[in-house]
């Protein structure tokens, strides 16, 4: 059994309270330092209640950047019931509590990159003392509830999600709070701890619709536990999971009612992907729980991204197998099985109609967060249990390095990544587009491409000297003589081939010739 005497000295309390620090400072550090990308200017055209704005923005004719930039904020004609109509509508396959508490935030707060993404970071924040309560659930050891915090703490992955505004850090929380309610209400048995995991399981659902697939695991892990038996646990588990679906129910109609809109919103997660490239999806999110790669590695230690992954990732896949054969030889059932639960049933969910339809959903990291949780707790219980309880004292010692080096991974990829533009130090597109854009004298930006996915985090980051043209029929073009410097942003072949027909125009890729097909200056 772990022992307290070593978890609870000054100096281990110390450094927890020292990781606990460094993981609030990296999650609220430089929020607007980051470029504002598609998906963050879809939550705040989303959540201000506006739908297409292809109808609202005026076409074929030269506009400001403020006239796309006023889209972010709330459309003061719209009230929360169009938040959800414009999230049912038009992306079923979201559900929508996030954006409706982001509207509300930027009422009060405004609509800035850091106002919005603080209030990811600030729930983020609160998954330290989620993941405490569940590990005092699960385990009810001190020493491996704490370990689990200080491992999430400085986490990269979920760093980079806290410095985000997109829901998945209020569905990381979600997840530790509702499993944390179901193992109190299982213990307990009571109709008020019962009740309380309903409502989470209903906060839970309406924050991602892939939570589904955490209640399919607490399904199973609660059938099992009992044995396959209908006990009163079982019957009050049926009892609040059929009031959860009833309360998620008309989501579910939402969805079925616009299935082809939801579909269409999420094919190309569905289009086929060589096993190779999975696989190396699959090994980068191994990597990004414990060390996020950062260019600077290659320029000052020469490993490529490509390596880093490869040799990384073999190392931290072996340490996770080991880790689960070490919980489930030293834990009961109800302790391991909840966990490979947790993780395996959304990896099954996953992984298998990739490998069997097509797609390339488990190499994505913002669908296996369950996964990543289970990764974690599994980790900090192998690590709490080899520092307390070894009576080899050299492997005690050991272990403490092992804990000590994946602490401080973390602590070395979020440094790092907190004073650079990207997450892994790389020329960002859009941030140097908007830099040759910005210092050229008299501007003009033509583009067909999609307003909010596409143009608006340009637009976020252009000078308000700087002009757009939004061309909805490429043959009629017609470009005023009075620009100094014209760029073609994101255009459709067909907008290209027109331009391309006007024999006085020498059209060139931007800059050191990337993005060969998508960012163009025109030479006359």
């Amino acid at each position: 059994m772990l022992t307290s005497q070593f978890w609870g000295s000054k100096k281990i309390s110390f450094i927890i309270l020292i990781i606990v620090i460094l993981g609030i400072f990296f999650r609220f550090v430089n929020l607007d330092q980051k470029y504002f990308n598609g998906d963050e200017c879809i939550t705040s055209v989303r959540s201000g209640g506006y739908g297409n704005l292809e109808s609202l923005i005026p076409k074929d004719t030269i506009i400001s950047p403020e006239q796309i930039e006023r889209f972010r904020d709330i459309n003061p004609a719209s009230s929360s019931l169009d938040t959800l109509k414009v999230t049912a509508n038009g992306a079923p396959q979201h559900t929508p509590l996030y954006f409706l508490l982001t509207r509300f935030w930027m009422q009060w707060f405004g609509n800035s990159a850091t106002t919005m993404r603080f209030l990811t970071a600030l729930t983020s924040l609160l998954a330290l003392p989620a993941i405490y309560w569940l590990c005092m659930e699960l385990f009810k050891l001190s020493t491996v509830a704490w370990m689990s915090v200080a491992l999430i703490a400085v986490s990269p992955i979920h760093i980079i999600n806290a410095q985000n505004a997109r829901p998945r850090s209020l569905w990381i929380l979600m997840i530790l709070i509702s499993s944390a309610a179901l193992l109190r209400a299982i213990r307990l048995n009571r109709k008020q701890d019962w009740f309380i995991y309903g409502v989470t399981l209903v906060i839970h659902l309406y924050t991602f619709l892939f939570s589904i697939f955490v209640v399919i695991a607490h399904g199973i892990y609660t059938l099992v536990i009992e044995k396959f038996r209908i006990t009163k646990t079982l019957i009050a588990y049926l009892l609040s999971t059929g009031l959860v679906i009833l309360c998620f129910s008309p989501w579910i109609v939402v969805i079925i009612t616009n299935l082809n809109t939801a579909q269409t919103m999420t094919n190309w997660t569905s289009k086929p992907a060589p096993f190779l490239d999975l696989l190396g999806g699959w090994t980068k999110n191994f990597c990004d729980i414990f060390l996020y790669w950062h260019e600077i590695y290659e320029k000052r230690l020469f490993i490529s991204e490509t390596n880093f992954v490869i040799y990384f990732g073999m190392i931290t896949f072996l340490f996770m197998l080991y880790a689960f054969y070490f919980l489930v030889r030293n834990t009961p059932i109800r302790v391991w099985l909840f966990i490979l639960t947790l993780t395996g049933v959304m990896a099954i969910f996953l992984v298998l109609p990739d490998l069997i339809l097509g797609g390339r959903r488990s190499a994505l990291a913002r669908y296996l967060f369950p996964c990543i949780l289970g990764i974690q707790l599994t980790t900090a219980y192998l690590l709490a249990t080899k520092i307390t309880i070894s009576s080899n004292i050299l492997s005690s010692k050991i272990w403490k390095v092992v804990t000590i080096i994946i602490i401080s991974l973390g602590v070395i990829s979020s440094t790092i990544s907190s004073q650079t533009e990207s997450w892994n130090g790389k020329e960002n597109f859009i941030i140097q587009s908007s830099r040759v854009i910005n210092r050229t004298a008299n501007p003009l930006i033509i583009s067909d491409g999609d307003i909010v996915h596409k143009l608006m985090p340009l637009n976020y980051r252009l000078e308000p000297n700087v002009k757009l043209m939004l061309v909805s029929q490429p043959e009629l073009l017609s470009i005023p003589d009075d620009f100094n410097n014209i760029f073609v942003f994101f255009p459709s072949q067909k907008l290209l081939s027109s331009l391309r027909e006007k024999k006085q125009w020498n059209i060139v890729p931007a800059y050191q010739d990337l993005y060969l097909n998508i960012f163009f200056i025109i030479h006359f």
